[in-house]
Parts: structure tokens; sequence; C-alpha cells
């Protein structure tokens, strides 16, 4: 696939449910969402990086610290729809979808996404997952589970454990998703005129719209993965306690 764009989208709003203002809680003297910012400007393979919210105290700290960061409507249900929305004010041909409370994000992992993305025939869709062999992650409902095909389709997205034996038992070890997301323009646009499907309304997972409406999600595994999510304080401490050294 030619591309000569390829943006870094971080969704980042104020309101949360377990951390309220989570993009601006101090880790190691700067915000939360600079890290983020910091570590994907890092990726040679993205063209620039974009913040896009819908507070107004985010986007002066994001705009202060001299990074690119865009408005976007309250009305926006998830981090897709607000990418959406600002594509409509974009020339970029790709879009990834970067967590914005993903502090310890390894833009080398940016690059390997991307990479193996434009690399492909007629690319629609991509994320990425590593493999563990944990029972005590792979049996947690907040890890999502995926399972690919021999070329690395996604087959399937799970909060349960997937696969799992003839007899039900656990397998040895299990792809854990990571929620990063890249789409091509095409993607993304017919991605927002879809409504949720039966799959995604039971499992609660936004991307089993796009599997049930034949998108082929491109899975890239990486190696030695290791990653920290900031959605609780006792995340928010972990984080302080690692950056801090």
């Amino acid at each position: 696939m030619k591309t000569n764009n390829v943006i870094g989208c971080i969704p980042a709003r104020f309101a949360s449910s377990r951390l309220p203002g989570k993009p601006l809680c101090d880790i190691a003297g700067k915000p939360m969402i600079l890290h983020v910012v910091e570590k994907a400007k890092e990726s040679s393979a993205l063209t620039d990086v974009v913040v896009l919210t819908d507070d107004k105290r985010i986007f002066d700290v994001v705009d202060v610290a001299g990074y690119t960061v865009s408005m976007t409507s309250e009305n926006c249900a998830s981090g897709t729809d607000r990418i959406a929305e600002y594509m409509q004010q974009s020339d970029a041909d790709i879009f990834v979808n970067i967590q914005g409370d993903e502090v310890t994000l390894n833009p080398k992992h940016i690059d390997q996404l991307v990479n193996e993305f434009i690399n492909k025939p007629h690319p629609e869709m991509g994320t990425l997952a590593h493999w563990s062999s944990d029972k005590t992650i792979l049996t947690a409902a907040s890890n999502v589970k995926v399972v690919t095909s021999v070329t690395g389709k996604a087959l399937y997205f799970s909060r349960n454990m997937i696969p799992v034996t003839q007899n039900g038992d656990i397998a040895d070890n299990g792809q854990i998703h990571i929620g990063v997301y890249i789409y091509t323009r095409e993607t993304l646009t017919r991605l927002m005129q879809l409504e949720q499907t039966p799959l995604e309304k039971t499992e609660k997972l936004e991307q089993l719209r796009a599997l049930e409406n034949d998108i082929c999600i491109q899975v890239a595994s990486l190696d030695n993965y290791v990653g920290l999510a900031v959605d609780t304080p006792e995340d928010l401490e972990k984080a302080r306690k690692l950056l801090s050294n």
C-alpha cells in the first residue's frame, strides 16, 4: 500500500469513572498525556501525532508543551468516534489509535504495527497482541484475548479465555490483545456508518463490529511485551514508581 501520511491519534477525555482527570495526573513531574505523546513522537513510522480531546484543560496542557492538539465534540462515544471526527479535517491516509493511558508505550511497537500493515496488499484494519502463559492474565475478564489465522488475521476477540481445550480447560498459552488500532481512511469511514452488532453488544468489544461486517483485522504479535495502562489509582501509583526510577 502506498501512503505518505500516517497520523498517530491519542484520544483523551477528562471524565473517567475510576480516575477522573486521568490525562492530567502527574507522573514524575509531568502530566500523563505528555508521557504518551513523547513516546509516540519517537515512532519513525508516524508522520505526526495529535491529541484529540473535548476538554480545554487537556488542550491547553498539550498546546503549551508545543504538541499538536485538536478539540473534538463532547458527543464522541469512543476514541474511534473522536478520530473519525478529526479525520474530516485531516488529509491522512492512515490513522493509528493510541491509548492515552499507555505510559510505557514502546515506539518500536507502533513502527511494527504500521510497517506490517502498509506492506499488506489491501489492508483494512490492524491491531497488536502478545502471547502469555500466565493463567491469571489469561482468565481475567479485563484482559481481552484474540485468536488468529495462520496469517495473523483476527478470528475472534473475547473477554473469556480463547482458545480452550476440548474438555474446556485453559490452553497453555494465548494471545492478549493490546488496544492500539490502525485503520485506513476508507475503513474508518465504513466503521462509523455501521450499527452495533450482536457479538459486540454481548462481549462489549467494539472491534467485533468490524469482524461481524467482514472487515479484516490484521494482528501484529509483539515479543517481550511489557505494558502498563493506567485505569485506577493503584495503576497510577505503579506508573509513578516505574517512571520515577
